[in-house]
């Protein structure tokens, strides 16, 4: 086992996508993680089947919840961001690490080609949080 496995099988990222930039026209990929060893991200990019980016930074993150049925929502201070799809609980689960940088929806082409079970984002939305959701944070 190399030092480099031995680090990430420490921090749950070997069998986690091995990417950690967005690369426009390359195959699918619903997410990347960071390739550091410690230490969160300081964004996670949202990226639209349109191909429309958006990050937000880590920091305004105060809630995840995550339903296998339903997806993840992500609770920052001005934004709720709803997460669906397929094979989704290592999209969580790196998210709780702050090592996702970015997550990318499928168009209906890569979506309708992904294999059962294969990590699949559906739909992604960002909603402004309005007032009286940030009165009850």
């Amino acid at each position: 086992m190399t030092q480099r496995s031995m680090i990430l099988d420490r921090v749950g990222g070997l069998d986690a996508a091995e990417v950690d930039v967005y690369r426009e026209g390359s195959p699918y990929q619903p997410f990347g993680i960071s390739r550091r060893a410690w230490g969160g991200e300081p964004f996670v990019d949202f990226i639209s089947k349109t191909g429309d980016h958006h990050a937000i930074a880590y920091t305004h993150l105060y809630d995840i919840a995550f339903n296998p049925s339903a997806g993840i929502v992500l609770q920052f201070s001005d934004h709720f961001v709803r997460i669906a799809g397929i094979g989704l609980a290592d999209v969580y689960a790196q998210l709780l690490r702050q090592r996702v940088v970015f997550i990318c929806e499928a168009d209906h082409a890569a979506a309708s080609i992904a294999e059962q079970g294969q990590t699949t984002v559906t739909r992604l939305s960002i909603e402004a949080r309005a007032p009286q959701d940030m009165a009850h944070a």
